[in-house]
């Protein structure tokens, strides 16, 4: 709930917007759902700076084939073409310098199960079970670095800062 849910479920209630049922009216859970589930479980994996996907789930074979290369050295040169790149598309993080060479893949890789899910070797044992799992690669973003995934899991932009700006009139709350 976090600090700014206990604050305004504070005002709510000395305003008379909110209040909790009368203590008589609790009973303890039945161990029903309050709806049908879908799903056993999800594993939801943030990893900000963590394996890339690139030796996951995702691999891509071609980077072996095209290592110490630029982009332009290869077959794939059109795909930074400005004429052809949609001009929405975010640029690099500064921070990460302005790198040009394709780097191989560090880890091996392997097809499993009936599904012949390509699987990165870091991830053996999550191999043995592909035939169990769904792997989601329809996700897009405009951002190439982890950005956007920083975004949807904190709010904040990697170039936003490492720490959110102050307001003029606002308090900020740390924990020590």
């Amino acid at each position: 709930m976090g600090f700014t849910g206990l604050a305004l479920g504070a005002i709510l209630f000395r305003h008379g917007l909110a209040r909790a049922e009368t203590a008589g009216a609790w009973r303890p859970p039945d161990g029903k759902p309050h709806f049908l589930p879908k799903a056993k479980s999800v594993i939801w994996i943030f990893l900000c700076g963590g394996v890339s996907h690139l030796e996951s789930f995702d691999v891509k074979p071609e980077l072996n084939k095209y290592a110490g290369k630029s982009i332009d050295e290869t077959p794939y040169k059109a795909v930074l073409d400005p004429k052809k790149v949609n001009a929405n598309i975010i640029g690099g993080n500064p921070a990460h310098g302005n790198r040009k060479v394709i780097m191989p893949l560090q880890a091996g890789y392997k097809n499993y199960g009936q599904s012949g899910l390509v699987v990165g070797d870091w991830f053996k044992s999550i191999g043995e079970c592909a035939d169990d799992i769904t792997v989601i690669r329809s996700l897009w973003t405009l951002d190439n670095d982890h950005g956007a995934q920083l975004t949807f899991q904190t709010g904040r932009h990697v170039r936003e800062g490492a720490h959110p700006r102050s307001v003029p009139g606002s308090v900020t709350v740390s924990a020590r």
